[in-house]
């Protein structure tokens, strides 16, 4: 049985019922990487871009693992995620209106 890995998910964005951020979840970590738990996202909460043609998406401010910014890895995204990982995830809009 995998472990989890306990997702911080927070957002400039709120989707009353679908998507209100901050809030926390857990993923399972099998084979996993952190495009893995961005690819989740994206698929769970489409209106926010958090991973674009494999790389960070342009609503993705900033993502962590465990306090570490993921541009410290060598690896990047392909960085692996281990049980009792937590990762924080950081989106962000512009505002439609422009202001």
């Amino acid at each position: 049985m995998d472990g989890a890995v306990k997702i911080t998910v927070d957002s400039n964005l709120r989707i009353t019922n679908a998507f209100e951020p901050p809030f926390e979840m857990e993923f399972e970590v099998g084979e996993k990487n952190l495009r893995d738990v961005l690819q989740k996202l994206s698929d769970m909460y489409p209106p926010l871009k958090f991973l674009e043609g494999g790389e960070m998406g342009e609503d993705l401010r900033y993502l962590y693992l465990n306090g570490e910014s993921h541009f410290s890895f060598s690896e990047g995204l392909t960085k692996k995620i281990s049980e009792g990982d937590t990762i924080l995830v950081e989106a962000y809009m512009e505002p439609l209106d422009g202001h």
